[in-house]
């Protein structure tokens, strides 16, 4: 395998400040508060690997953008949706939402003329982390999902952000 440098995420051990709580240089990025991200490449000639994890459908990109919910009870939520693909989002909630929940979800997103209103299925929750699968999804809007999501970064299958 080879490795071709992608770009430059903010480093994990130092938080990006370049500093340690002690105020001494971070050794592992050396004091500069990034750390290059690479993405594994496959020899020329040579055939690639496959990964005994599955990999994501869509591919998640991290945001920021108000999102409004109403359960299918009735009750109606607003949170921030900070987490965003073609099948899905991911949203902090200040009110647990049980998985297995639906609800309609509504997301301006900033490419789009109009807010994206599509049913979503709760999929995981943990403390106020919501996880949400888009059940019903126009051709349209998942277009809008996508274009959207090509100017942001994307976020790697064990959470790290890649560029």
């Amino acid at each position: 395998m080879h490795q071709e440098q992608i770009g430059y995420t903010p480093c994990q051990d130092c938080g990006g400040t370049g500093a340690r709580p002690d105020e001494t240089s971070c050794t592992t990025c050396e004091g500069t508060g990034l750390v290059a991200v690479f993405k594994e490449t496959t020899a020329p000639g040579s055939s690639p690997v496959e990964s005994p994890f599955k990999r994501r459908q869509y591919p998640r990109h991290h945001t920021d953008l108000p999102i409004r919910l109403l359960s299918d009870k009735g009750q109606d939520f607003v949170g921030r949706c900070v987490v965003i693909a073609e099948g899905g989002f991911g949203a902090v909630i200040p009110h647990a939402i049980p998985a297995g929940s639906e609800v309609t979800a509504q997301i301006p997103i900033p490419t789009h003329p109009t807010d994206l209103t599509a049913q979503a299925i709760v999929r995981s929750q943990k403390g106020l982390r919501h996880g949400f699968q888009f059940a019903s999804l126009k051709g349209a809007q998942r277009a809008a999902i996508a274009q959207f999501c090509t100017g942001l970064m994307v976020q790697s299958d064990d959470g790290r952000v890649d560029s």
